[in-house]
């Protein structure tokens, strides 16, 4: 199977020197990857420029990297993936997009000696609900990371991602969640991982299911 990852942060610019962006590393959706090559899957790999990760072993694991800063530029790349030639199966939406971005950056550097600085953001375009547009046939993983309510509160913003995006699946984790990660179904079943080897392990096999 063909199966394409996103992962790592976005990254929007406040100026020609500064960015808005976020803590992701890119080390799940690489791990991630890495598990699918291993498992004999071709594998696209969305990679934020921001990333951390080590991205040495995906180019030795044959992975096909397309690299990625802002949102504007990851939905780019999701949409001309869509209207290649060979059929993408399956998709892992691991990537931190930014909630925000500075829609009046200057193509300069905002001085400071001006004193305090106040900037208005706007809510960056939503990707995930797009995905079945671009890719009605492929099945479309998204994930959510919860830090506020509990666990049922989390659960349930999950379901709603699942039924607004037409998603087959969402991976939640964060502090509402609690330790490990928790995958929710469009049917409603639940399965807990502890940690990141078995989340990739149960995603690999999610593609037989």
């Amino acid at each position: 199977m063909t199966t394409l990852v996103t992962m790592g942060p976005t990254q929007e610019p406040l100026d020609a020197m500064r960015i808005l962006s976020n803590r992701s590393t890119g080390e799940l959706g690489t791990r991630l990857a890495l598990a699918l090559a291993k498992a004999g899957h071709q594998v696209i790999a969305l990679r934020g420029s921001g990333s951390t990760a080590d991205a040495s072993a995906l180019q030795e694991g044959g992975v096909r990297i397309l690299p990625f800063t802002t949102t504007e530029d990851l939905r780019m790349a999701l949409e001309q993936t869509s209207q290649e030639a060979v059929q993408i199966n399956a998709i892992f939406h691991a990537a931190a997009v930014s909630d925000f971005y500075f829609s009046d950056a200057p193509t300069g550097k905002i001085p400071t000696a001006n004193g305090p600085l106040t900037l208005t953001l706007k809510p960056t375009p939503k990707l995930l609900p797009r995905m079945r547009e671009w890719f009605p046939q492929t099945r479309i993983v998204g994930w959510k990371f919860e830090a506020a309510g509990d666990k049922d509160s989390a659960l349930a913003k999950a379901a709603a991602q699942i039924k607004k995006c037409s998603t087959d699946a969402c991976v939640l984790n964060g502090p509402s969640y609690g330790e490990g990660f928790g995958i929710l179904s469009k049917n409603g079943s639940l399965q807990h991982l502890r940690g990141k080897t078995e989340l990739c392990d149960f995603l690999c096999d999610f593609l037989q299911l």
